[in-house]
């Protein structure tokens, strides 16, 4: 009942001359003047009802006068812009009147209005209110706690655990929402502060940073911060020196509490490379790492990437991390205005808490995530049904790294090269379904004279393979053009497996194996990235591939031979076809 009352203030709101942008600010704004002057919080002549009757401009001096009178002010006076008429307002005032003599605003809830609100625009990112739920459930909160909420620009997270009694520390870039909905809470037990605490944090006490029990928190994501960031702190919060946003941020929860830390995180956080990395290795080391819980996309407004809560803490010495896929048609659910939503939390909770393996939980051990170079995806370690398959497949032989019988080549930048020799590029559309690459499409320059340069240039049996957008999909060359002009080079999204043994691992073998059914899901379950999917190639060189006796890998050679053949004798057919009603037209 709480959205549909909110929608109704909402649907009043609309004639006016308030930007549809501003109608859940004011809305909330007007709440807040009610609930303060039935709760005596404001002096008499300031009181809502006192005023209600006055014109758009006095009731506007009157909520200026009221701010200092609250927790934090509340006023966004933006969100008045546009509103010169003397009765622009009165509907809604008589409206929420109405909704107060029948007992519903006591009783309102509006934690969610941001997501609630489709007319909500620019500032505030909203949650789906089972993340919320479901982040506070993590956290474990009780009022005797000092709870830490920074970033913080829905007030949904913030409203929720104001009401458990809690003593609440709120930090927000963005604070007009926020206030909002913590002035609607009331009560005593919180504060709001206005900073990026990155930059600036402001929970110091004697020069020290205050230790809070438990932070929960949705980061912005794909944030950077200047160098003088780290080179200046006085905390010595971060031990990267780095500009990444979700390291500093990380860094900086760890060093402003002492126990349980609750976030979102993107990704690259998850799986990238260089600091990220360096991140992951050692709060795994240390075993600050509780949880990671993957979730469907759709659960953050303006987004259909997923996110996943990572659980860090900072008191205790875990030796393992509890993995949960959550980004399963049992744990998620599509509501109106194609929203995710969670479902079935409780089941979602007992996961988390338990130890038990199960399809979408298990306990991993720090040396099996160390032998992952600490990746951290949950889909990495929890098997579904058509992982546990491909598991099995792979148990007909031996499993041996990929990197033992190939070298990996990435290609190199030539692409920006304004002077070279002239060399044609494979693309990913010069990649046949069946038989060899047969052309490169791409003109390009690459200089000669750079180091190994030789050695980027493609050989016979070299097998190019998709590690970026498209991953997976491979071919192998046959005949290519002798060294000097127009030699072939692989395109930015391939990588060349050039064999090292090809006595002991026929390269056409391995073709044959990237193709099947069981390579490419060893490949997709390798991929990471939700928008632009990609292998690292550090991940594929420690790929496990099976390695089959001989005698049998020189079946599939001979397999791929016959399907060569068969695939030319195609194309001899496709030309001769089209040659047979050329001569009919010619221009």
């Amino acid at each position: 009942m709480n959205d549909k009352v909110l929608w109704q203030l909402l649907d009043t709101i609309r004639g006016t001359g308030a930007a549809p942008s501003n109608a859940l600010s004011l809305v909330l704004q007007l709440l807040c003047w009610w609930k303060l002057s039935k709760e005596l919080v404001l002096p008499e002549h300031l009181h809502f009802e006192a005023l209600c009757e006055q014109s758009t401009s006095a009731q506007l001096e009157a909520l200026r006068s009221a701010q200092q009178y609250t927790r934090h002010p509340f006023l966004d006076e933006g969100a008045w812009q546009g509103l010169h008429g003397a009765s622009d307002l009165s509907a809604l005032i008589q409206k929420i009147r109405l909704l107060g003599t029948q007992g519903l605003i006591d009783t309102l809830l509006l934690d969610d209005a941001a997501h609630w609100s489709i007319e909500s625009r620019g500032e505030s990112v909203s949650y789906s209110p089972s993340l919320c739920e479901l982040m506070v459930s993590l956290a474990h909160v009780d009022q005797t706690q000092k709870i830490y909420i920074p970033w913080e620009t829905s007030g949904q997270l913030a409203a929720r655990v104001a009401r458990t009694g809690a003593n609440l520390w709120v930090e927000s870039q963005v604070p007009h929402t926020c206030a909002q909905m913590l002035n609607l809470v009331g009560g005593t037990n919180w504060e709001l502060h206005v900073t990026d605490p990155v930059k600036s944090p402001r929970a110091i006490k004697q020069g020290k940073l205050v230790q809070f029990d438990t932070a929960m928190c949705f980061p912005p994501m794909g944030v950077k911060y200047p160098n003088e960031i780290c080179n200046d702190d006085l905390w010595e919060r971060f031990t990267e020196k780095t500009q990444v946003g979700n390291v500093l941020q990380i860094r900086h929860l760890l060093a402003q509490t002492q126990g349980l830390v609750v976030m979102t995180v993107q990704g690259s956080v998850l799986f990238g490379k260089g600091v990220e990395r360096q991140l992951r290795e050692d709060l795994v080391s240390l075993g600050h790492v509780r949880a990671v819980i993957a979730l469907p996309g759709g659960l953050c407004s303006g987004t259909s990437i997923p996110v996943s809560i990572l659980v860090l803490d900072g008191k205790s010495r875990s030796q393992s991390i509890r993995f949960v896929n959550a980004n399963h048609e049992a744990f998620k659910e599509t509501s109106g205005k194609r929203r995710v939503d969670l479902k079935d939390i409780d089941a979602l909770l007992q996961l988390v808490a338990s130890e038990d393996a199960s399809p979408f939980a298990r306990n991993v051990a720090a040396k099996e995530i160390e032998a992952s170079d600490y990746s951290l995806e949950a889909s990495r370690y929890v098997q579904d049904e058509s992982a546990q398959k491909l598991s099995n497949a792979l148990k007909r032989y031996p499993l041996r790294k990929l990197g033992d019988f190939f070298e990996i080549l990435r290609p190199r930048q030539h692409n920006t090269a304004s002077e070279g020799a002239e060399v044609n590029e494979v693309l990913a559309q010069d990649i046949p379904s069946f038989g060899y690459i047969r052309s490169a499409s791409k003109e390009a320059l690459f200089d000669l004279q750079s180091p190994k340069a030789d050695s980027y240039f493609i050989k016979p049996d070299d097998i190019l393979m998709t590690f970026k957008g498209v991953v997976g999909k491979a071919g192998i060359a046959s005949d290519v053009p002798p060294p000097g002009q127009n030699r072939w080079i692989a395109g930015q999204s391939l990588v060349v497996l050039r064999s090292r043994f090809p006595d002991q691992y026929p390269p056409k073998a391995l073709l044959i194996f990237l193709r099947s059914a069981v390579g490419q899901g060893l490949l997709s379950q390798a991929a990471v990235g939700a928008s632009i999917p990609s292998i690292q190639l550090s991940t594929l060189k420690n790929i496990d591939i099976p390695v089959p006796p001989l005698q049998t890998m020189h079946a599939m050679v001979q397999a791929f031979d016959n399907e060569a053949r068969i695939e030319a004798e195609i194309e001899s057919l496709r030309f001769q076809q089209a040659e047979l009603t050329k001569a009919f037209w010619p221009l």
